[in-house]
Parts: structure tokens; C-alpha cells; sequence
């Protein structure tokens, strides 16, 4: 099995890991236009019995939770965080909260953010506050602000695809 599969690593991802998306639909090449950066959208990995699964904010629906299965292919960022019960009650709460448009703006200009809903990269931040150990100066402005924190940490980056895109 190729060693960027999906089948292959997605028993090493661990709750509280980055997944990260490089998008080229419309929406995301004007991510990509506005932040200079590669990613386009973010979230943070979750089991749940012997599913992987992701926490995210998602344009037009908002915060929910979705197979990873269903996602790829996508980046996974190794953060070695922590699961925590914190995190997770965070986590499952926040769901059915709104997408902040204004937040996607203000986070693309370099603004703070105001809340009254959430941007992906905003929900996987605090997500990722509430594990044991986190660095409460992860940022929560674009995807590429978040993946790029996980990187300068020196926390491995792998691009996982379904095996048949590998040959």
C-alpha cells in the first residue's frame, strides 16, 4: 500500500491533529488570492469509536462534524497534542453555531476577529486550546496561519490520498 494512502496512516492520526484542505473551487482560490496561503480550509480530527471523523466550520452550514473518509484527499498536520474531555465537550457544543462571514473577511484583510459565529481555522484553534498542553497563542486567523503554526512547531505535515491517486 503506498505510503501516503489513507488506508495506510489513518489509524497513526490521533484526536486533536490539523486536517487541512487545498481547495480550487472559486471560493477557495479567492482564499488563496487574499491570504497568499495554500491552504483553504481547516479542521481538527476526532475518533469516535472506530470512526475518524472531523470538527469544522464550513461555509453555508456551519459548524458540524463529517467523516474523514468522505474528505480526501487532505493534508494531516501531527500536532501531539493531548485529547482531552474539554476539548471534546468544546467540540460537540459548538456544532449547529453559524459560519461568520464577516469573520472570513476580517481574518483575510488581517483583522481580529469579532465572533457571533465561526471561520474553520478560528474552530479548530480553540479546539486545539482546550487539549492538555496547547499554546494558547495558536493563531485563529486563516488555515494557512494555523497550518503553518503547527509547522514552524516542527510538527510533521503528510498529504494522505485515497491509494488509487498514488499510482
Amino acid at each position: 500500500m503506498p505510503r501516503n494512502s489513507y488506508s495506510a496512516l489513518r489509524q497513526d492520526i490521533r484526536s486533536g491533529d490539523l486536517i487541512a484542505f487545498r481547495g480550487n473551487g472559486p471560493v477557495s482560490r479567492l482564499i488563496r488570492h487574499v491570504t497568499g496561503g495554500r491552504h483553504t480550509h481547516v479542521g481538527v480530527a476526532f475518533w469516535w469509536h472506530d470512526g475518524l471523523f472531523l470538527f469544522e466550520a464550513r461555509e453555508g452550514v456551519g459548524v458540524q462534524i463529517r467523516p474523514c473518509s468522505n474528505l480526501l484527499p487532505f493534508d494531516w498536520i501531527e500536532t501531539g497534542l493531548e485529547w482531552t474531555e474539554q476539548a471534546e465537550q468544546f467540540a460537540f457544543a459548538q456544532r449547529g453555531k453559524p459560519y461568520s462571514y464577516l469573520d472570513a473577511i476580517r481574518a483575510g484583510l488581517g483583522f481580529k476577529l469579532g465572533g457571533g459565529g465561526y471561520i474553520c481555522s478560528e474552530y479548530a484553534a480553540e479546539i486545539q486550546w482546550k487539549c492538555n498542553g496547547a499554546d494558547p497563542l495558536i493563531p485563529r486567523a486563516t488555515p494557512s496561519d494555523l497550518v503553518d503554526f503547527w509547522l514552524d512547531q516542527g510538527a510533521p505535515i503528510r498529504a494522505l490520498r485515497f491509494a488509487e491517486y498514488l499510482t
